[in-house]
């Protein structure tokens, strides 16, 4: 991000930028073993050594006026050694249950302390009827990085974060039970319904972003607990000269911090209530064939101020205030994409022209908003603009397969 400014006196440029990432090494060997044609055996170890760079802010002004500043600050790189076990063991009972049950151990060690756990999966399968089955499964996880999202205006950051010695690792424990029917071997139609509770979560505090000044982004943030439930239906089509399928999640993804938003639960940034996914392929002949896919999802949540006022101490500024975490919510997101493919056998192999456009017609999706601000008649006014990406693309390839 940069800005520029010139005056009738000097000239001073304005430059700032932001740095994260992750660098990794790793190793890691799998074994497997299958007694019976029934029963398979799976385990392995691996192990990763971690450097992380958590956020670098860089500060840049060069002036006229000789007085040129220039300041590095931000978190130190954290390196990390993770290693881990697992075993499944995948059964087959009879001709209509099976199951698969595992573990994993994990070993985080970082600036020196060492967090482990061991974090039991099963999943259970149960045929009803050839055509009927329901399944159920729970597992509990532990993850040693975590995800930090920027939840004001602006352009959005998601910043991957470690463990520390005083950041314990997320915890989540979750069940899902579906059923699946096949009707008249062309129709798969499944339903399933899921919950996730989830502790040791991380989110900034109030008023704080990954521009803050401070040396520490462990300094930023707030630890708290989330929940993720919902439930999802497809009905998939794979048989005949049209196939495809139509999908449908509604689902809530929420977040508690004792110090943000009055201890009471926020949507999280990625909540996105309904999600649709349409997606056709019709076959007219060996040559031509189609592809349409149309997507939707519930806007991203954002926080934006309800309300601005002056205040004055010797002079006036504008106060926002912003009664909630995440309180509103971007335009929708929906695009329509298609293509047709033209094949053509050769003596060598199979050429195929295929023609498209990605977001046909031309959507703008919102990918994030910033405020401006503009003086009419000496009154301050601010506006909310939207930037968005991805136009409509039109595209063409030609692949030759042999």
């Amino acid at each position: 991000m940069s800005f520029s400014s010139e005056s009738p006196d000097y000239k001073e440029a304005f430059s700032f930028e932001y740095n994260s990432g992750i660098e990794d090494y790793a190793a890691k060997i799998d074994f497997d073993y299958l007694p019976t044609p029934d029963h398979s055996i799976k385990f392995g170890v691996s192990n990763t050594y971690h450097t992380f760079n958590p956020g670098v802010n860089a500060f840049n002004i060069n002036s006229d006026s000789n007085m040129g500043i220039d300041t590095t600050f931000g978190g130190k790189a954290v390196y990390a050694n993770e290693i881990a076990l697992y075993a499944e063991d995948d059964v087959k009972i009879g001709s209509r249950f099976k199951m698969n049950a595992g573990l994993h151990y994990s070993g985080f060690y970082v600036k020196g302390k060492y967090y482990q756990s061991l974090q039991p999966r099963i999943s259970m399968r149960y045929k009803i009827t050839d055509n009927w089955s329901v399944k159920a499964g729970y597992s509990n996880m532990y993850q040693n990085i975590h995800l930090l999202t920027n939840a004001s205006v602006g352009l959005p950051t998601d910043l991957w974060l470690p463990v520390t010695d005083t950041i314990k690792p997320q915890i989540a424990n979750q069940i899902a039970i579906s059923t699946v029917v096949n009707i008249r071997d062309k129709y798969d139609i499944s339903l399933e319904a899921f919950y996730k509770k989830m502790d040791n979560l991380i989110e900034y505090k109030e008023g704080a972003s990954f521009l803050s000044a401070s040396n520490d982004w462990e300094d930023k943030i707030e630890i708290g607990q989330g929940w993720s439930y919902g439930v999802e239906f497809l009905i998939k089509k794979d048989y005949g000269k049209t196939t495809g399928w139509i999908g449908y999640t509604l689902s809530w993804a929420e977040r508690q911090f004792e110090n943000i938003s009055f201890g009471e639960r926020f949507p999280y940034r990625y909540d996105r209530r309904h999600d649709i996914s349409f997606v056709l392929i019709h076959k007219f002949s060996n040559r031509i064939d189609i592809g349409a896919t149309w997507v939707y999802g519930t806007g991203s949540a954002v926080t934006l101020p309800s309300e601005k006022y002056m205040a004055f101490n010797q002079s006036y500024w504008s106060v926002s205030h912003f009664d909630k975490r995440n309180n509103f919510r971007l335009p929708a997101y929906h695009r329509f994409d298609f293509s047709v493919n033209f094949h053509k056998e050769r003596r060598w192999g199979e050429r195929t022209w295929s023609f498209g456009a990605y977001n046909l017609y031309n959507r703008q999706n919102p990918f994030f908003v910033y405020f401006t601000t503009n003086y009419i008649n000496n009154v301050e006014q601010q506006q909310l603009i939207q930037v968005s990406l991805f136009p409509i693309i039109p595209s063409v390839s030609y692949r030759f397969q042999f």
